[in-house]
């Protein structure tokens, strides 16, 4: 039994490893792998001649009996035509009972002439009627060229020792085909290497050793044609007709056995797919059970996704990936949906096709031949399952593979409605019945999910988010149970649209909303994110003929900031929320002092409210005058809580817990609003003065601090250029890159920016020429010891000098006496500010303050009393 490699070009090997889903078929290219190819066809070559060269010239072993040349190609032809495939992995591997005439021609003609034989009627079939390629065709030449040579060379070796009737000739036919066929496994096992990439040693030395089962049988036979042909001549009509029973059986045979193996591979595949609840574990179980069946290098199933225009794919290529796309309905598409799914009958397009719109569609996909079948569901067809290009270059598809590909479907369709119902099934398990969101359970795995992730690398980190709806229970108990029940859908729809692809939302409970947002730990894109679902709650919902507003409290936890486990991450968004319930503006970020039990910190947060609420919050103001004229050019707003009960509260502990509790926004409109008040009644009496306001760390944070600066700066008819915003060192530091692009859109309003606390931090000397800054402000404690000299002498120089360079006015502040203002002034120093020039005061006492300073170039000590 003889074999050859047909699928040794490169012309219809699809990639190795790659991603065949969208990679075109390359028909012509010649890649190193077809070099490598065309060098093993050499080497054939080189080694036939090699092997055959001692028998050119040497007759035939019985002259007796003559076998030309044209008689052993018929023969030859006849083996290759009535062939078996089988697949080797990647390859199609061809089976003949080609020792049947190679014995004939080993006793009945000259070597030359069986060689001769072998070529001409296996590069007949070859070339006309499997259309191999040239290097195929070539490479498959060759090694029949070696396999002769080698048969020939081993049969002589042996017969020549004795008569050519003698037994010992017959070890020569057995012997000189089977070192045939193991010459061909070898340059088999060598073409496959190069597409395959690798060598299987342990696979080569079984199919050495093993070799081909049915070649001593075959070889027998034509012993016995050998026997009865010298005894009588005319006998060869019987072993004619005896020959071509045998082909046909042994046709039949293999076919028998490849459709017994089919159905043992249907009767496995339904097995594995009647016990997979994954509709995803059944797609890949059926297109890779297709792929194998049918030989094929690719598999696809189409569904229809909607009516007018996208097609969904799933697809399974060489690298045996699964893949996934929603692709617009083509021109091709269109075509093959109206074939097979409305007509729900299957489709073959063989490789030697000519039908026109077959080929289009062929070229479409970039494959040579396909069979595509409906793929039905409970309601109809749902679509298509398809295999593109057979492996190897022998055979085609034909109706029986349309029809095991059918089976193929069935099973699948059955499958598919089965996966449906348990998906069915545990999608009613993990979502809520009303809204339709995942509920509790399917968050807490999907977050214990990401937060694995986190913990493995794999993410940058995790959000979650818990919503709590303001008002939602006077719905309920106005309009009932059905109009709160509507509220929350719509509530559920405006809470998905806002988060959008950035994460997922579920319902908890009651009036209860949870967002997870995976891949990110990043809090700016987690307050974005928590705004926009604030936001989508801000228009009121209609419910029948009314409509109602509802807002939101909103607690925000980050993974692996805040606690890298679901249940602690949950809770700590829940303690935010709850602490944004109470803030006022209905949003906060989870920090550690909301686990403190500290009564104090609570009063605060709940007094500050009040506070706020009820105006008790006031601004002072101290002075700022040039330094080599004294005149005042401005002052800085200070704000201060005198509490009725616990007295004056230091800014310094009111202004964290309001950072913290989500009021320093609030807080900060506060002081503005007050400060430019102020500003146009001192340009109403005519004092052009200017005033400066500090931003904390969280207001350069806040994406809506421009909007209400300009809103206030409208809202008092101030010029922009009064305004001075004072934010620190480390406020900038906290996060550079954001900080510069607030602190740009603010001098692009107009408005003045001054570095306040200027040397006391670590950095900011390498980001003060990148701030769009107008003035820095040396920090008291370098002021108030300067006349000691020293570092802090040296420091103060530094800066004033720095700030000269950069353009910068330079402000001190701390002032405290007359000789530091001197000082001050011998280094060039612009403004100062401190008690030798005014204490604080409430900022109705400034008017009075300026009256009675008068026109004084330099304060005295009574002027400040």
């Amino acid at each position: 039994m003889d074999t050859q490699q047909t699928d040794a070009g490169p012309d219809d090997t699809g990639p190795v490893g790659g991603d065949e889903a969208s990679a075109p078929r390359r028909r012509s290219r010649f890649d190193r792998r077809s070099a490598l190819v065309v060098l093993q066809t050499i080497a054939l070559g080189v080694l036939a001649v090699l092997v055959g060269a001692p028998f050119v010239g040497v007759p035939a072993s019985q002259p007796e009996l003559h076998l030309p040349w044209w008689v052993l190609s018929m023969g030859f032809a006849a083996t290759e035509a009535c062939v078996f495939h089988v697949q080797t992995r990647r390859e199609a591997r061809t089976v003949s009972v080609s020792e049947l005439p190679l014995v004939l021609g080993l006793f009945f003609a000259a070597p030359l002439e069986l060689l001769a034989g072998r070529l001409v009627g296996s590069g007949a079939i070859f070339v006309f009627h499997r259309r191999s390629s040239l290097l195929k065709t070539s490479w498959n030449l060759a090694m029949v060229s070696v396999q002769t040579a080698v048969a020939v060379a081993v049969f002589h070796a042996l017969s020549d020792l004795a008569d050519s009737t003698s037994p010992l000739s017959w070890i020569g036919a057995y012997a000189g085909p089977m070192a045939a066929n193991c010459v061909g496994a070898v340059a088999l096992a060598l073409v496959i290497a190069v597409y395959e990439g690798s060598m299987r040693p342990g696979e080569l030395l079984r199919d050495v050793v093993n070799g081909e089962p049915a070649a001593p049988v075959v070889i027998t036979l034509a012993l016995v044609a050998v026997t009865s042909l010298t005894v009588s001549p005319h006998s060869v009509w019987l072993l004619v007709l005896t020959g071509v029973g045998l082909l046909l059986g042994y046709r039949a045979y293999a076919s028998l056995s490849d459709r017994h193996l089919n159905l043992e591979r249907i009767y496995r595949f339904t097995q594995a797919v009647s016990t997979s609840p994954e509709v995803d574990e059944v797609l890949g179980s059926v297109l890779a059970e297709a792929k194998e069946l049918l030989r094929s290098e690719r598999a696809e199933i189409a569904f229809v996704a909607s009516p007018q225009s996208q097609v969904a794919h799933v697809r399974l290529g060489v690298s045996g990936r699964l893949t996934r796309s929603e692709e617009p309905k083509s021109a091709e598409d269109r075509w093959l949906l109206d074939q097979v799914v409305e007509d729900a009958t299957a489709l073959l397009l063989p490789r030697t096709t000519k039908d026109a719109v077959q080929r289009r569609w062929l070229d479409a996909q970039a494959a040579r031949e396909a069979v595509v079948v409906p793929l039905r569901g409970g309601a109809g067809v749902l679509g298509v399952l398809f295999v593109l290009d057979r492996l190897g270059d022998v055979r085609t598809y034909d109706k029986d593979d349309v029809l095991l590909l059918e089976t193929v479907a069935n099973h699948a369709s059955v499958a598919l409605q089965n996966g449906e119902l348990i998906d069915k099934l545990r999608h009613e398990a993990m979502h809520d019945a009303l809204t339709g969101l995942p509920n509790r359970a399917l968050l807490q795995r999907r977050m214990t999910t990401a937060l694995e992730e986190v913990a493995d690398g794999r993410s940058a980190g995790a959000v979650a988010m818990i919503l709590d709806l303001d008002g939602f229970k006077e719905v309920n108990d106005t309009l009932g149970h059905q109009q709160g029940d509507k509220l929350l859908v719509e509530v559920a729809a405006r809470l998905t649209t806002a988060v959008g692809t950035a994460g997922m939302v579920a319902r908890l409970g009651g009036d209860e909303f949870a967002v997870l947002l995976s891949g990110t730990g990043d809090e700016e894109r987690a307050v974005h994110v928590a705004r926009r679902v604030l936001r989508s709650l801000e228009h009121p919902i209609a419910l029948d003929d009314m409509e109602v507003e509802v807002g939101g409290s909103l607690g925000v936890a980050l993974a692996p900031a805040h606690a890298t486990d679901a249940a602690v991450l949950l809770k700590r968004a829940d303690m935010a929320m709850y602490d944004a319930k109470g803030g006022g503006k209905g949003l906060r970020v989870y920090e550690s002092d909301l686990d403190s039990k500290n009564p104090r910190r609570l009063t605060l947060v709940a007094e500050l409210r009040g506070a706020l609420a009820r105006d008790e919050i006031s601004v002072h103001v101290q002075p700022q005058a040039r330094l080599d004229s004294g005149a005042v050019v401005g002052a800085e707003a200070l704000v201060r809580w005198h509490h009725p009960e616990l007295g004056v509260v230091p800014p310094d502990e009111f202004i964290p817990v309001a950072e913290r509790s989500g009021l320093i926004g609030p807080l900060t409109t506060r002081v503005l609003d007050a400060s430019l008040a102020a500003v146009a009644a001192w340009r109403a009496a005519g004092h052009p003065l200017g005033i400066s306001v500090n931003l904390s760390t969280r207001s350069l944070h806040d994406a809506d601090l421009v909007e209400e600066v300009s809103r206030l700066l409208r809202r008092h008819d101030v010029p922009a250029s009064a305004l001075t915003l004072e934010v620190t060192e480390s406020s900038v530091m906290a996060d550079p890159a954001r900080a510069t692009a607030l602190l740009h859109q603010l001098r692009d309003l107009g408005v003045r920016l001054s570095v306040d606390d200027f040397g006391t931090g670590y950095s900011s000397l390498s980001y003060l020429k990148r701030l769009p800054v107008q003035e820095v402000k040396i920090d008291r404690s370098f002021v108030t010891s300067l006349q000691a000299g020293g570092e802090d002498a040296a420091i103060v120089r530094a800066i004033i000098d720095l700030g000269g360079h950069l353009g910068l006015e330079v402000v001190a502040e701390g002032v405290e006496d007359a000789a530091v203002w001197e000082l001050l002034s011998t280094m060039g120093c612009d403004v100062v500010q401190g008690w030798h020039l005014g204490r604080a005061m409430p900022v109705a006492e400034f008017a009075g303050w300026l009256a009675t300073r008068g026109t004084a170039t330099r304060p005295t000590l009574h002027a400040v009393s």
